[in-house]
C-alpha cells in the first residue's frame, strides 16, 4: 500500500512539472498536439499506479519523451509559419465583414444552427448584428459585433513573416505594407507583430532585443 502511495506521489509530481512546462491552458483551449500530449501523458502515467508490477521507468521514460517532443515541436513551429499551420491549424473566418462564408462552414463541418447558437451565447442575435465570426485554433468561436467599440485587429505580420492570405482578404497590398514599415523606420525582420484595423490603421510591435 505504501509503495502505491509513493508511486502515486512521484507520478503526480512529474505530471505537475510536465504540465507546468507545457504551459497553462484550460482544457477547451488546448491545441490538437497539446491535447494529444495531455491524453498520452495521463494514460502512460496511470499504468504503474494501476499495476504495481509495472516498473516506474515504464512511465517516466515515455513521459519525458513526450514532453521533449512537445517542447521541440513547439520551438520549431514558432520558427516556421507553415509548420505552425500544419500542427495547430489556423483561425478561420466564418463571417467576414458581415458576409457569411458558407464554404468555410462546410469545410469545418459547422452547421448554421451551431453558428447562430454560439452567436446568441455571445449576445449577437442576428447575422446582421455581426461583423466578424472567427473559428479559433482551439475550436471556440469569437464574435465581433457591428458598431462595436473594440476595433477588430487583423494580423499582417507575425514574428517577421507576412500573412499573405490576410493581405489578400483585406486588399491591403505588400507594397503598401512595405511603405508603412519604411515610414516607421522598421525592417520586416524586426517586427514581432503588425496588425491593421478596419480603418486601415497599422500598429507595429517590434521584437524585444
Amino acid at each position: 500500500m505504501i509503495g502505491i502511495l509513493i508511486r502515486t506521489l512521484l507520478i503526480y509530481l512529474l505530471l505537475s512539472i510536465s504540465f507546468k512546462i507545457m504551459g497553462k491552458r484550460q482544457l477547451g483551449e488546448l491545441e490538437i498536439s497539446e491535447l494529444v500530449s495531455t491524453l498520452l501523458l495521463s494514460e502512460v502515467a496511470s499504468l504503474p499506479i494501476a499495476d504495481p508490477d509495472i516498473p516506474l521507468s515504464n512511465a517516466i521514460i515515455p513521459l519525458f519523451f513526450i514532453l521533449s517532443l512537445e517542447i521541440i515541436i513547439s520551438f520549431f513551429k514558432n520558427k516556421s509559419e507553415k509548420l505552425k499551420k500544419a500542427v495547430e491549424g489556423k483561425p478561420i473566418f466564418l463571417v467576414f465583414k458581415g458576409k457569411l462564408l458558407q464554404k468555410n462552414l462546410k469545410e469545418n463541418r459547422i452547421s448554421v444552427n451551431e453558428l447562430l447558437s454560439e452567436m446568441r451565447v455571445q449576445g449577437a442575435f442576428s447575422l446582421e448584428d455581426v461583423e466578424y465570426v472567427m473559428l479559433e485554433q482551439s475550436g471556440s468561436l469569437s464574435v465581433c459585433k457591428k458598431n462595436s467599440q473594440d476595433s477588430f485587429s487583423h494580423p499582417l505580420i507575425i514574428d517577421g513573416i507576412i500573412n499573405s492570405e490576410m493581405l489578400d482578404m483585406l486588399n491591403y497590398g505588400k507594397e503598401r505594407l512595405t511603405q508603412a514599415l519604411k515610414e516607421q523606420n522598421t525592417k520586416l525582420e524586426d517586427v514581432f507583430l503588425a496588425t491593421v484595423n478596419d480603418e486601415k490603421t497599422l500598429k507595429i510591435i517590434r521584437k524585444e532585443r
